[in-house]
């Protein structure tokens, strides 16, 4: 049985590279009885939700649809197990996955790619560095912590300052919502670092101040409608001075191995509501963060 968020990895990476249309899928995927809606399908394929199994297959055998009639050479999207790959007529079309210590290694050339530099693991490159940092700031740093860390010191975004494919959607959620700032953080070891800001509110400061750090603790969004009330935020130092943050909804944003490496987060210095319909929205705008990310 595959891993559900391999099998989601796989998919999205085929949806990439043979730049297929979250329409033509969704059409695809529907022609085969799908029950899973455009929106569903849409955040699957962004990273930001997960499908039953029935549905990740149904979602698998649709892009491979439309890779065969297409004719591209692009490796197919897996299936969850080898019953539903023998018998989806595209075995020959996926990519292998390799077993390894780290649990998967996606550098196995696609199917006929024999050279010996596609075989190359580089699934350890640790970057010695970060390894050394780390375990001199804390040698017992938990493997899970260091991994995300990896992860975010691989991205290469802490070393390229502000961008303007990130800039435009921090301003497209600000002007969306009508908040006073929006903002994409990045969350080190022991500090927020700001990748973009639009607005007055976002600046780097000490992880253990940053509400961004406790929003990538979970898989989900953070909403504080009024931090002043709120029991657990009302003593905190952005509340009760400097910015005197009231209202704040941050959802993470993650590499593409799923590792939640920072935030796409809103703040206003006044109360607001925040619906599901807005959660919604802040979950979508947070998966072109996360495609920003892959790319």
């Amino acid at each position: 049985m595959l891993s559900e968020y391999v099998q989601q990895w796989s998919a999205i990476q085929t949806v990439r590279a043979a730049d297929l249309g979250d329409i033509d899928i969704f059409l695809s995927y529907f022609a085969l009885d799908g029950n899973a809606d455009e929106i569903e399908i849409e955040g699957y394929l962004a990273g930001v939700t997960m499908l039953p199994v029935q549905d990740r297959d149904l979602l698998a055998h649709a892009i491979n649809e439309l890779l065969d009639s297409t004719g591209s050479m692009v490796d197919g999207a897996h299936y969850s197990n080898h019953d539903a790959t023998t018998s989806s007529g595209y075995s020959d079309y996926l990519r292998t996955l390799v077993i390894s210590p780290e649990e998967f290694d996606f550098t196995a050339p696609p199917a006929g790619d024999l050279t010996a530099s596609a075989m190359t693991d580089t699934s350890k490159n640790v970057p010695a560095s970060l390894e050394a940092a780390a375990a001199a700031e804390d040698p017992d740093l938990d493997e899970t912590e260091f991994r995300r860390l990896q992860a975010l010191h691989e991205s290469g975004l802490l070393e390229t300052g502000a961008e303007e494919r990130f800039d435009r959607l921090t301003r497209q959620a600000r002007d969306h919502f009508g908040i006073s700032s929006a903002s994409i953080a990045l969350i080190t070891e022991d500090a927020q670092i700001i990748k973009s800001v639009t607005g007055p509110l976002g600046e780097d400061m000490p992880r253990d101040l940053s509400l961004c750090g406790t929003t990538i603790k979970y898989d989900r969004t953070l909403v504080i409608n009024d931090a002043s009330v709120h029991p657990d935020w009302r003593d905190h130092p952005l509340v009760t001075g400097g910015p005197q943050v009231r209202f704040y909804a941050g959802h993470p944003v993650c590499t593409s191995g799923g590792w939640r490496i920072g935030t796409l987060c809103l703040m206003d210095d006044q109360p607001r509501a925040f619906s599901d319909d807005d959660m919604q929205v802040l979950r979508r705008l947070a998966a072109q963060v996360q495609m920003e990310i892959w790319v």
